[in-house]
């Protein structure tokens, strides 16, 4: 439930993006984002930090997203959120009593403090690797929508969706940047999903060992 739950924003923001595109679906995942957060608000009686400083960086490179009509800035945002997710798991090896997974798990699991170093590093090297294949979409991305607008006298600001290529000077340039785009929003929701969905596996057989021999 809470999977589906943390992933519920990047889900909305692929429905919108394919139906209204992606300044409106930017509008939709702040929405969405907040009442992720208030939901979980509700049911531990505490705003998750996670929560917060996802909003905080959602909100920031959103807004200026929306300002400057300018996607490079929420493109971005999934890498930093990424990266700083992985400093901060690694970081809390040497802050504190505990590391961060073991004040977020602990109560579910007993396991050596060496092992919650070692879930530490696999989730932190995990976000580094996706904050990486990220940057490998939005250059791709940013790549074709300048070669498309260097190109042609069309407006930068303009929504890719709402291009029809046909009609355009640069018809194959215009093609490219709108399927390049696609890939990020694919990724962004499928990609972050499914290597997330890999980590929790590989995670679960890592501590399985630990568990079995708790019950003994």
């Amino acid at each position: 439930m809470k999977f589906l739950l943390d992933f519920f924003p990047i889900a909305l923001f692929f429905v919108v993006y394919k139906t209204m595109g992606l300044y409106m679906a930017i509008y939709a995942m702040i929405g969405a984002t907040f009442l992720q957060m208030m939901i979980a608000r509700y049911r531990t009686g505490k705003f998750e930090n996670i929560h917060l400083v996802t909003f905080g960086l959602l909100v920031i490179l959103g807004g200026v997203t929306l300002t400057l009509r300018d996607p490079v800035f929420l493109m971005w945002k999934v890498s930093v959120l990424y990266v700083v997710f992985a400093f901060s798991l690694v970081l809390s090896m040497w802050i504190g009593k505990k590391t961060l997974l073991q004040r977020m798990l602990g109560k579910e699991l007993e396991l050596p403090e060496n092992v919650w170093h070692q879930l530490s590093w696999l989730w932190g090297l995990g976000f580094t690797g996706i904050a990486v294949v990220n940057a490998y979409y939005v250059n791709l991305a940013l790549n074709a929508r300048e070669a498309l607008f260097t190109a042609t006298e069309l407006d930068s600001k303009i929504e890719l969706t709402e291009l029809d290529c046909v009609n355009t000077t640069m018809e194959q340039l215009c093609i490219i940047a709108q399927q390049t785009e696609e890939s990020w929003v694919n990724f962004k929701l499928f990609g972050t999903m499914g290597l997330t969905f890999i980590l929790i596996v590989v995670m679960i057989i890592f501590i399985k060992k630990y568990i079995k021999e708790d019950k003994k």
